[in-house]
C-alpha cells in the first residue's frame, strides 16, 4: 500500500472511515500501530474477523478526536458537512487524505441519493488544498489516481486526488 511507504516506520496511525479494514490491515502488516475507526458496525465486525491486528472502533468520523503520529482518511471528507472541523480535531504530524476530483469526476447529487453516507460534494484541486489548509495542514505532495485501478501518479490530474500533508 502506497500510504505505508510514506509513513514513519512504527508510527501510531489513525485510519478514519476504515470500511472493511483491508487498508488498515495492510498498514498493520507494514509495522505500523493502527487504530481504525468506522461508523458501520457491520464493517467493524467484518474487519475484526477477516483483518485482525489493528485496533477497531465503531464511531462516526465527525465525533472522533485524538492524537496520532499519522492520520489516513481515504474517500471520507466528501461525505462530511464540516470536514475542516474533523481535520482540526485529530492531532497528527502527517496526514494522507484522498477525495474525488471535481474536474475529472463531477459531483452529481442524484448519483448518491439513498446512500447511508452520501457524497456531499467533490473538490477541485485548489479547493482540496484550501480545505486541508483550513484543517491545519500543509500539502507536501499531491498525487492522484487516473482511474479506479489504483495506480498512483504525481500531480492532481486524476479522478481521485491524494494529498500527503504535514501539520502546519
Amino acid at each position: 500500500m502506497w500510504a505505508a511507504g510514506v509513513l514513519p516506520p512504527g508510527a501510531k496511525v489513525l485510519d478514519l472511515a476504515c470500511g472493511c479494514g483491508y487498508g488498515s490491515y495492510l498498514l498493520h502488516c507494514a509495522g505500523l500501530e493502527v487504530t481504525s475507526v468506522d461508523a458501520s458496525l457491520e464493517a467493524i465486525e467484518y474487519a475484526k474477523e477477516f483483518y485482525p491486528g489493528p485496533k477497531y472502533l465503531r464511531q462516526r468520523a465527525e465525533d472522533f478526536s485524538g492524537e496520532f503520529e499519522a492520520f489516513v482518511s481515504f474517500e471520507t471528507l466528501e461525505h462530511l458537512p464540516d470536514p475542516a472541523s474533523l481535520l482540526r480535531s485529530v492531532n497528527a504530524q502527517v496526514l494522507i487524505a484522498s477525495v474525488p476530483n471535481e474536474e475529472h469526476y463531477p459531483f452529481k447529487r442524484e448519483n448518491f441519493e439513498g446512500e447511508t453516507y452520501p457524497h456531499l460534494r467533490h473538490y477541485a484541486p485548489a479547493e482540496f488544498e484550501s480545505l486541508l489548509s483550513d484543517g491545519g495542514y500543509t500539502v507536501v505532495k499531491m498525487s492522484c489516481q487516473k482511474d479506479k485501478n489504483g495506480y498512483i501518479f504525481d500531480g492532481s490530474d486524476g479522478i481521485f486526488m491524494i494529498a500527503l500533508c504535514r501539520k502546519s
